[in-house]
């Protein structure tokens, strides 16, 4: 259910990002270049968001689930990748079903496992050693700097094209 909803809002987010952007992208009308950096900026926004938006979530919202015990050890093997292990983790009031991170493996049962927990359920849990603070806030600064962008281009009066003089050709000219 907790993964349904953190879609739910990656969706919202990025539907609002697009929707911001084309706003400010029909304000400036004619094209232009900062047209062009409209685009630029959202795209650089996604982009640094898909790998640090957890971890910016877990910064500010975490908190530390020190010493939780694995209580069960299992492992899948599909017919067609690789297996796969992961953990059931009890800490203290938290039972959490632990799917290890690339650089981190499951643990033996009763060996202990330090983690960082989202209390809201909207982000889960990371180990602490992928929580990454220049990470978390490059994605807090783009997101601001977005936001900052296309609040200023929709404070801006909106872009008339120019016209230009009629000008005569000679017929020389021809």
């Amino acid at each position: 259910m907790r993964e349904g909803l953190t879609l739910l809002w990656a969706i919202l987010v990025v539907l609002a990002s697009a929707a911001g952007a084309w706003i400010a992208t029909k304000r400036l009308r004619p094209w232009s270049a900062a047209t062009g950096w409209v685009v630029l900026v959202v795209a650089a926004i996604a982009f640094i968001s898909s790998f640090g938006s957890k971890s910016l979530w877990l910064t500010l919202f975490g908190e530390p689930a020190n010493g939780c015990v694995a209580t069960e050890y299992h492992s899948h093997t599909p017919r067609t990748s690789p297996t796969y292990w992961w953990n059931e983790l009890d800490c203290g009031s938290r039972k959490i079903t632990y799917f290890p991170s690339p650089a981190y493996s499951a643990k033996p049962v009763g060996e202990q496992i330090d983690l960082v927990v989202d209390p809201t359920g909207f982000a889960g849990y990371a180990e602490p050693g992928t929580i990454k603070p220049l990470i978390s806030s490059l994605v807090g600064v783009a997101a601001l700097a977005g936001a900052a962008y296309v609040a200023l281009v929709l404070w801006l009066p909106e872009r008339k094209p120019k016209r230009r003089p009629h000008r005569r050709v000679d017929r020389d000219f021809v």
